[in-house]
């Protein structure tokens, strides 16, 4: 299994890095916010063999991107259908988003309706579902793939379900937007702090973590971290599982 990493960032973003999203051997993505279709295009990826999309939640950067990669898929007419799993409403939300942003009809209509598959709120096959704890509705995905599992958080404050979802996979990928010293910013938007992401892994007893929705401090401080404690990665361009 290769995973690629298209932006590994938060909201909080700065020069030169771009928001959290990464793809499974080139067909399975996990979130898409915005300029995660240049990231593909830049990296060599054909957006158009994407044929899974698993989005945590409905906030802009881990979401907007979806409008740019559905009109792409239309302007070069994706022959391969594409299945979105989402939070329940992400069907009726990407809709909305399309007419927002002048979707022509017949684009709609012709190619994009019918090659889009919506999957609200439920796992499939070797995807499960596992509610973060955030703001908004936010599903963390374990998903299994080539004998490997992978679990992505999403968004979210400490939370057991995550550690039932993260529990002995090869690889946890869990958001890590605060230092400790930003504790009550982080409880504020329910989002994790160093200690909360290592108490998830140790919980969890998952082989290898990658923080990743990160910000200026706390991508500073898993660099200093990253290779002194055992298991912890700094997010990477290309990992090998």
């Amino acid at each position: 299994m290769k995973i690629i990493f298209l932006g590994t960032w938060s909201s909080n973003l700065v020069k030169n890095q771009r928001n959290i999203s990464f793809v499974l051997d080139n067909r399975i993505a996990f979130d898409f916010g915005p300029h995660a279709l240049e990231s593909l295009l830049d990296i060599g990826l054909d957006p158009t063999k994407i044929s899974t999309l698993l989005i945590t939640h409905m906030h802009l950067d881990h979401y907007v991107g979806v409008a740019e990669l559905l009109w792409y898929r239309s302007i070069h007419r994706a022959k391969e259908p594409l299945t979105i799993f989402g939070p329940k409403g992400i069907k009726k939300n990407t809709q909305e988003l399309m007419r927002v942003v002048k979707t022509p009809e017949n684009w709609y209509g012709e190619q994009i309706d019918v090659n889009t598959k919506y999957i609200e709120d439920r796992g499939m096959d070797s995807i499960q579902i596992f509610h973060a704890h955030h703001l908004v509705p936010d599903n963390g995905y374990r998903v299994e793939h080539k004998g490997k599992t992978v679990f992505y958080s999403g968004d979210t404050a400490y939370s057991e379900n995550v550690v039932r979802g993260a529990e002995g996979v090869d690889l946890l990928l869990h958001e890590m937007t605060y230092t400790d010293k930003d504790r009550k910013i982080a409880d504020f938007w329910k989002h994790s702090t160093y200690s909360d992401v290592m108490r998830v892994f140790k919980e969890s007893h998952a082989k290898r973590l990658v923080p990743v929705h990160m910000s200026a401090s706390s991508s500073a401080f898993v660099t200093k971290i990253a290779g002194r404690v055992n298991g912890v990665v700094y997010p990477p361009k290309t990992l090998e599982l």
